[in-house]
């Protein structure tokens, strides 16, 4: 019987007995910084914590930008009725409508 490397690594495969669910898990842990404990369930767990807040993060991170656009669309309209930009020509259409000029 003769054993060529494709079966043995085939067999090597399945005497590991992770599965490639947990693979992908210990990827993301190891790309957190985090070792995994060799438990798929407690591995999984602080996966789908960590993945959490990261998402509270970013929606936080997204919500504190739209409020900075609002408040800076806010200032720039409140910056153009300061300046008087349009007044006059509103004054004056205002005048024509009213019959003073």
């Amino acid at each position: 019987m003769s054993i060529n490397a494709i079966s043995m690594s085939g067999y090597s495969c399945g005497i590991s007995g992770i599965d490639d669910e947990y693979q992908r898990i210990m990827r993301a842990l190891r790309a957190y910084g985090i070792e995994p404990t060799g438990d798929k369930s407690v591995d999984s767990a602080k996966l789908k914590k960590i993945e959490a807040s990261k998402d509270s993060q970013n929606t936080q991170f997204s919500q504190s930008n739209e409020n900075k656009d609002r408040s800076q669309n806010s200032i720039s309209e409140n910056q153009i009725v300061d300046k008087g930009v349009g007044t006059d020509q509103i004054a004056m259409l205002n005048k024509l409508k009213l019959g003073l000029m």
